[in-house]
Parts: C-alpha cells; sequence; structure tokens
C-alpha cells in the first residue's frame, strides 16, 4: 500500500468540443503546434489516457526533456491541460496531462459549414 495517492484530482474529460475554422488565427496557432510528429504522437497518448511524462517517455521511447518540450507546445496551444497530481514511489510529485477538450475539429468550408458543424456537435 502506498502512502502518497497515486492519482490526485483526475477529472473526466472534458464535455466539450473545440471548432476551428480553418482560416482563423485560432486554427492557425493549432495547426503550428502539430507540425511535428512527435507533438502529434504525444496528443494521441493523452488521448487514449491522461499521462504523466514518465509514462509518454516510456511509450514513445525519448528523453523526458523531450517530452516536457512536446507537452508545453501542447499546453501552448490550449490543447492539452494539467489535471492532476501523481506521486512517484519516492514521493516526487508529478503532473498528469489531459485533452482539454473531447474533440477538436478543423472545419474547411463556407462561413455557413462552420456554423451547421458547429451546431450539428454541440
Amino acid at each position: 500500500m502506498a502512502l502518497l495517492p497515486q492519482r490526485e484530482g483526475s477529472r473526466d474529460l472534458s464535455t466539450e468540443s473545440r471548432i476551428l475554422e480553418l482560416n482563423s488565427a485560432e486554427a492557425d496557432g493549432a495547426l503550428e503546434t502539430l507540425t511535428s510528429e512527435t507533438t502529434r504522437t504525444v496528443l494521441s497518448i493523452i488521448y487514449e489516457q491522461p499521462s504523466l511524462p514518465s509514462e509518454i517517455r516510456d511509450e514513445i521511447d525519448t528523453s523526458l526533456q523531450n517530452v516536457h518540450y512536446h507537452l508545453q507546445k501542447l499546453e501552448e496551444g490550449e490543447l492539452i491541460e494539467p489535471v492532476g497530481t501523481s506521486y512517484s514511489k519516492k514521493g516526487r510529485e508529478m503532473t498528469v496531462y489531459a485533452p482539454a477538450y473531447d474533440e477538436i475539429v478543423l472545419v474547411a468550408g463556407r462561413d455557413s459549414t462552420y456554423h451547421q458543424v458547429k451546431e450539428f456537435i454541440r
């Protein structure tokens, strides 16, 4: 039995969707964030299950420093967020990351298409 909780404060995924219009500054930011294959892989892992940086490191076989770099990019792009803490066997506090939205939808088309998709998803 551990003296410190293994996952504290984790939450369910947001019930919100993020809908981005292709020709918007918001979409530019998200697309710029996702230019790196490693960043996209990290985001995919987090969508599978809220994760610790060390868990992500083990899954993609890279350095912890590299994982933190990509997590920072994703957090600055508002694609992920910290949702709680976990503690290592040595008692170190670590951040658990989860997606900021249930899904992210990029819409290309006329303005009316964007509004139709937005209404449909809601």
